[in-house]
Order: C-alpha cells, then structure tokens, then sequence
C-alpha cells in the first residue's frame, strides 16, 4: 500500500468514525430536555450535535472495530449508532414526561383542566403540565445537563459498543420499566392535587348531604383551584427536588443496566 493509499484509507476511517458518532449523538440530542425541543431551531440542535461529534470523535475512533467493506456495512453501523442514541435520549425525555403526567394529573384534580389550556407545548396540555416541563427543563440544564450528557455519551460506549445494535430484549425491558418508573414518579408528585380533591368531594358529598338546596358547587369550586394554586407554590421545591432526584440517578445510570 502506498502513501496515497495510506492516506485514503486514514481519512476513510476518520469520516466513518465521525459519521457513527453523529449519528449516536444527533439522536439523543434531539430527544433530551432542553436541546431536543421542538421550539429550538433545527440548526441549533445540528450544529450543537456536530460540536459535541468533533470533541468525541477522535476518541472513539480506536473503538472503530472494522470499516465496513460496502455501502449496506455502512448503514448498518449508522442505524446501530441512531438506535443507541435514541434508548439513552429516551430516558432523559421520560423524565419530562413525568413532569407532564404529573401537572395533567394536578390540573384534572383541581378541574382546571381546561380552563386554563396553553398552546405553549408541543400538544394541547393544562398550563400546569407545561409549567413544571419547562421549570424541569430550566434546572436540568442549570444543573449540568450538557456536560454530564457528553460525559454519558463518552462512557456508554462500554454498554453500548460502538456499531453494534443494542439486543432488542434488553431495549424492550428497559423501555418496560422506565414507563413504570415515569407514570410511578408523575402520580407520586401529583399526589398533594389528588388528596386535595378527595377531600374536597368527600367535604362536598357531606355537606350536599346536610343541605340539599345549598349549590356547594358554586363555592367550593373556586376555593377548590384557590387552595390548589396554593398547594402548587408550597410544593413546588418539593416536587423539583424529587424530580431532580430522578435527574441524578439517571446521570448515575443512563440505561438502567443494559448490556
């Protein structure tokens, strides 16, 4: 092989090496909280994508294990590095969604499920949903989420080698028990709104019962929403801490075991 040869053959390599690691990395970029929003402009999230490649590229490149002979190698190795990047992208999405599922859960309890609808999100959600999705976003990256996802993507080559598809058996339990975990984490946040609402109808049954001709409904509904807006601010650093909580446990262990 002569110089030339030697030198196509390294650049080869080099492009192969940054087209898999973009492909891992534009996945999961346009999944997690903060840089996979839809409201971000799609070449920020490109351009954000291909800095965090050039910094990682070079260091995976020993972990390249062969260079694929023909066109049909070639997209398998980019189709196994898109898979990789979207379980670890997943995870931190599900994380707003459990944000989501927990303001849902307070907004229907509070019967302000409606009143107050914002077409700020994504898809059409109570003001609540959206206000702890984007308070959740906000402190994921003030807490370091850019930096700790590289130093994820970095390490979870280990887990998830590079060009190689993750077995569909763990993808599918991973998947499994992060759903749990996500609708477990949303309900339990969303617990403060539910035990106000039982209480209330519980009150409003009673006193229905021992005045029929008194319309509660139009009181207790508005002390309802009042005392759960005041539920909302006196929970909040609870509800985020826990949330957090989560955040930091998934930085811990991004696929939960898989490998």
């Amino acid at each position: 092989m002569g110089p030339l040869a030697e030198i196509f053959a390294a650049a080869e390599l080099h492009v192969l090496t940054v087209a898999g690691v973009f492909a891992r990395i534009g996945a999961a970029a346009f999944l997690v909280p903060g840089l996979g929003e839809r409201t971000i402009p799609l070449r920020i999230r490109l351009a954000a994508a291909l800095a965090i490649t050039l910094v990682l590229a070079p260091l995976m490149q020993p972990l390249l294990p062969a260079t694929p002979a023909d066109a049909p190698g070639v997209a398998r190795m980019i189709a196994a590095e898109a898979v990789s990047g979207l379980a670890i992208g997943l995870g931190f999405r599900m994380l707003i969604f459990a944000l989501q599922i927990a303001g849902s859960a307070a907004a229907y309890h509070l019967s302000i499920s409606h009143v107050f609808a914002t077409p700020v999100a994504e898809t059409p959600e109570p003001t609540i949903a959206t206000f702890l999705a984007m308070g959740g976003t906000v402190l994921a990256l003030n807490a370091g989420l850019h930096v700790q996802l590289v130093a994820a993507l970095a390490t979870l080559y280990d887990v998830l080698p590079f060009a190689r598809f993750p077995a569909p058996g763990d993808l599918a339990a991973l998947t499994t028990a992060r759903v749990a975990d996500v609708f477990a984490l949303g309900i339990a946040l969303a617990v403060p709104f539910i035990a106000i609402s039982f209480a209330y109808n519980l009150a409003l049954g009673a006193i229905s019962r021992a005045m029929p001709q008194l319309l509660v409904v139009l009181i207790g509904v508005p002390l309802l929403i009042g005392l759960g807006l005041l539920t909302l601010h006196a929970a909040l650093p609870a509800i985020f801490a826990r949330w957090l909580g989560a955040l930091a446990a998934l930085f811990a262990d991004p696929l939960g075991g898989i490998g």
